[in-house]
């Protein structure tokens, strides 16, 4: 059973112990057997138990349900029962948009959950026509719990589970103090990928696993968040992460962000374009004007436990192929995307873990972290496992 009920994760970070339990079917009216918008039952029972009694639970049976663009509110906890679907209503006029909002430049969203009872819910993204979607969108929330979730993704322009920043009442505010657990995405784009880190403090992962694109994405890279240097990462943990025919696990790169600390165990990947991939910082053209500077992450932050299996048919991004042996470059392909307009490529796996930031030199962008406890199966090509800046061979020669 995988209830939150007598879970110490989830009481670490919510009180449950806030007003009414009801349930979406008998309370509301919603029907899991049709294929009829539910959204405004959801939206009504967490207006309800928001006003009416200062928060509560709302038990959601099994069944397949028609959800979207649902704005959380403070002290609301979602229970799923397990093997439910969700499938996404979607946005018109190819607008951005997420199943679920946490805090959307508005007053914090504080003491909330969505989580899988007894197994994992699923939000089935496979068939939207609108690829512009997020499953969960993470912004001025304070103590939030999501778990035992799975993503049916199709090559969707982004990560489905984001956390950016909100502006409210003139200041910027982002997620804190929150836990992802027993969360998976199946079918992610290269360029996306279960999680995408923008902004946020006290944020643990625990058993994450992405099929295609990057597991977990500690990547501060927003446009506007970099201009004004607000957000950014500290205290990241995470735990147990793993990637299965993507382009990495777990993904470091600080942009022009001067970032805090991280810890990270027990990273596996098999038959992704690289385990690691660690860049770094930059200012981006467009903003060099700026008196900003390359951004970093603090170097007490880690890295332990690597493991990873090489691939014939990982996703690769094009600018890494420096980095693959000559040998193998031959093997790479295209691969058409239904959503992005544009090609992605797929070949062997480059490398065990690809450090670009390694180095002393701040001022352009470099710094250092930890790497422990690296091992490898199958890179017969490689004579290590970490490859760095100075390892990348442009062209190739014909002597092989």
């Amino acid at each position: 059973m995988d209830s939150p009920q007598g879970h110490s994760d989830i009481d670490e970070y919510v009180n449950r112990d806030v007003g009414i339990r009801v349930n979406l079917v008998d309370d509301y009216g919603a029907n899991g057997s049709d294929a009829l918008d539910d959204t405004p039952f959801l939206a009504q029972a967490i207006t309800e138990l928001s006003t009416d009694h200062e928060g509560g639970t709302i038990y959601i049976p099994k069944g397949t349900y028609h959800i979207g663009q649902i704005k959380m509110a403070s002290n609301i906890h979602i229970e799923i029962e397990g093997e439910s679907v969700l499938i996404p209503v979607e946005r018109e006029g190819g607008k951005n948009y997420s199943v679920f909002y946490f805090g959307d430049n508005s007053a914090v969203v504080e003491n909330v959950s969505i989580t899988g009872v007894n197994g994992r819910f699923t939000i089935d993204m496979s068939e939207v026509e609108n690829g512009n979607i997020r499953g969960f969108q993470l912004n001025n929330v304070d103590q939030f719990y999501l778990a035992n979730i799975d993503i049916q993704d199709n090559l969707t322009k982004f990560s489905a589970i984001t956390f950016g920043f909100a502006e409210y009442e003139g200041e910027y505010f982002y997620p804190r103090n929150g836990m992802i657990k027993n969360a998976s995405t199946y079918q992610a784009s290269y360029g996306y990928g279960l999680v995408q880190m923008q902004a946020g403090q006290n944020i643990k992962f625990k058993n994450i696993h992405g099929d295609g694109g990057v597991t977990l994405r500690l990547e501060t890279g927003y446009k506007l968040m970099n201009e004004l240097q607000i957000g950014g990462l500290f205290d990241i943990i995470g735990k147990n992460i793993s990637c299965d025919n993507g382009n990495a696990a777990l993904m470091i790169s600080p942009h022009s962000i001067q970032n805090g600390r991280f810890e990270m165990e027990n990273i596996t990947a098999k038959n992704c374009g690289i385990g690691v991939r660690i860049g770094g910082g930059y200012v981006a053209k467009s903003q060099e004007h700026l008196d900003i500077q390359p951004g970093t992450f603090d170097e007490t932050s880690f890295i332990k436990n690597i493991h990873v299996e090489y691939g014939e048919t990982s996703q690769l991004k094009w600018k890494h192929f420096r980095y693959m042996p000559c040998e193998l470059r031959d093997q790479i392909i295209q691969v058409e995307t239904p959503y992005e307009g544009a090609s992605i490529y797929e070949g062997p796996s480059i490398s065990p873990v690809l450090n670009t930031a390694y180095g002393e030199d701040a001022a352009n962008g470099e710094f250092k972290i930890t790497l422990e406890n690296i091992s490898a199966e199958g890179f017969d090509l490689l004579d290590k496992w970490e490859l760095r800046a100075e390892d990348a061979v442009i062209e190739c020669t014909e002597e092989l």
